[in-house]
């Protein structure tokens, strides 16, 4: 983490990804989305940074995607 990092809470990360809580844990086990760091006996935090580089390796969303049909030139 960099020092110039902050901690998200859960409904930070999941307003930043649009992750619900299971999915974002579910993702973590699989080792597909940032590990929390517990920082206390019930509250997880995660890496700003770590969840930015997360979401800009997502693919983009449908909309961005060229269209088939035209790059086939129909």
């Amino acid at each position: 983490m960099d020092s110039t990092d902050r901690f998200l809470t859960r409904a930070e990360v999941e307003r930043r990804t649009g992750l619900g809580r299971s999915m974002i844990y579910r993702q973590m086990r699989a080792g597909e989305f940032p590990s929390g760091f517990k920082v206390g006996p019930s509250a997880v935090r995660w890496s700003a940074f770590e969840v930015e580089r997360w979401c800009e390796s997502r693919p983009r969303s449908r909309g961005d995607e060229v269209n088939p049909t035209a790059a086939r030139g129909a």
